[in-house]
């Protein structure tokens, strides 16, 4: 009787240990598609939005879910305080601080560090292309990420319960 009860146990474990690794997946891909809307949303602020950087951003953090808001409210009290400072390094340093925050895969995470280049640029036009380009490459990895979410959603499943079933035979 104890041994059916740890047998029941641990194949509960490997069906949350899937469970777990499943949404882990379906997170990335939904915070990869947050950043495509941040980054659609600053082209749209940048493009029609004549306001001083800080009240950019504190507009688009408004709009914005977490862990993104956060990240647009402390770039918009940085740069507040640091009139001064190189624009795309400050950038890259807040959103160095929120790294393990942004559950995001390293393409994503290197297109968010492009997008403080659009806040340097003069031209109009640079920064839009700059943003245009950056929401085509997260695109991309959205789709390719998609395409990958139900063959390894298969694997987690059946990699974790094969490890429960083996691990309930050694039990036997």
């Amino acid at each position: 009787m104890l041994k059916l009860a740890g047998c029941l146990l641990i194949f509960a474990a490997s069906g949350g240990m899937a469970y777990s690794l499943v949404v882990g997946l379906h997170s990335q891909i939904w915070q990869m598609e947050r950043l495509l809307h941040l980054i659609a949303a600053i082209e749209g602020e940048v493009s029609y939005c004549r306001c001083p950087l800080p009240e950019l951003l504190l507009q688009l953090a408004g709009h914005q879910q977490e862990p993104y808001k956060k990240l647009l409210l402390q770039a918009s009290r940085q740069m507040e305080d640091n009139k001064e400072a190189d624009i795309p390094a400050l950038w890259q340093e807040i959103c160095g601080q929120f790294e393990k925050e942004l559950d995001i895969p390293k393409e994503a995470y290197q297109v968010l560090l492009r997008v403080g280049e659009v806040f340097s640029y003069t031209s109009l036009e640079s920064s839009v292309q700059l943003l245009q380009f950056s929401k085509k490459r997260l695109a991309e990895t959205i789709e390719c990420r998609s395409a990958q979410y139900a063959d390894r959603k298969k694997l987690y499943c059946c990699l974790c319960y094969m490890a429960g079933f083996c691990a309930v035979i050694l039990l036997l």
